[in-house]
C-alpha cells in the first residue's frame, strides 16, 4: 500500500508505504491466518503503532474490523518498498522479502492486450479495480506466499471509519 493521504488520530500517515504478507490455511473467513506486517524504514514507531491498530481491526471500520480477527500477527519487518508503473502493469518490490509484477490480460490467439475493469458499487474492500494477471512471491518470517498468473487488481480505497 502507498498511502497518499490520511491520518489516524493525530498521527499523519500520508506517504507511508506498507505491506502485509499474509497466508490463510483455508478460506479467509475460517481464520487461522498468519501475518507479517512490512513497513518502509522511514515509517516512525508512532505510525507503526497506529497502523497496527487499523490493520488488526481494533479501531473498527471496514474491511479490517472483519479481516483483523482472521489472522495472528507474527512479525514486523522494515524493508524498502518500491512501487512502479500504473494500472495492471504495476510492479512492487520489498527489498529482501519479495516482489510482484502485474500485466494486462492477453488474447490467447493474437496476444492483444485486454484492459478489464471491475466495478463493485457496494464493495467493502474496494469499489473500482483495474484487473489483469500477475505473479508474486514473498517470504517474511514464518509466512511465505506465491502465485503465478493469478488475479492482479489495482485499486484506490477510502478506508475511513468516520
Amino acid at each position: 500500500m502507498d498511502i497518499s493521504e490520511g491520518s489516524c488520530g493525530d498521527v499523519d500517515l500520508s506517504g507511508v508505504k506498507c505491506a502485509a504478507v499474509v497466508a490463510w490455511p483455508k478460506a479467509i473467513h475460517e481464520g487461522n491466518g498468519k501475518l507479517v506486517f512490512v513497513v518502509d524504514p522511514s515509517t516512525s514507531d508512532e505510525q507503526v503503532g497506529q497502523l497496527a491498530q487499523i490493520f488488526t481491526g481494533k479501531l473498527g471500520g471496514l474491511p479490517w474490523e472483519l479481516l483483523g480477527g482472521t489472522f495472528e500477527v507474527v512479525g514486523l519487518e522494515k524493508a524498502k518498498i518500491t512501487i512502479e508503473g500504473s494500472g495492471p502493469k504495476s510492479t512492487f518490490t520489498i527489498e529482501g522479502i519479495g516482489e510482484g509484477r502485474g500485466d494486462t490480460f492477453k488474447n490467447p490467439v493474437t496476444g492483444e492486450e485486454h484492459f478489464a475493469n471491475v466495478d463493485l458499487p457496494s464493495g467493502f474492500i474496494w469499489t473500482k479495480g483495474e484487473c489483469g494477471q500477475g505473479t508474486h512471491h514473498a517470504k517474511a518470517g514464518e509466512v511465505s506466499v506465491a502465485a503465478e498468473n493469478s488475479n492482479w487488481i489495482l485499486y484506490n480505497f477510502d478506508w475511513s471509519n468516520s
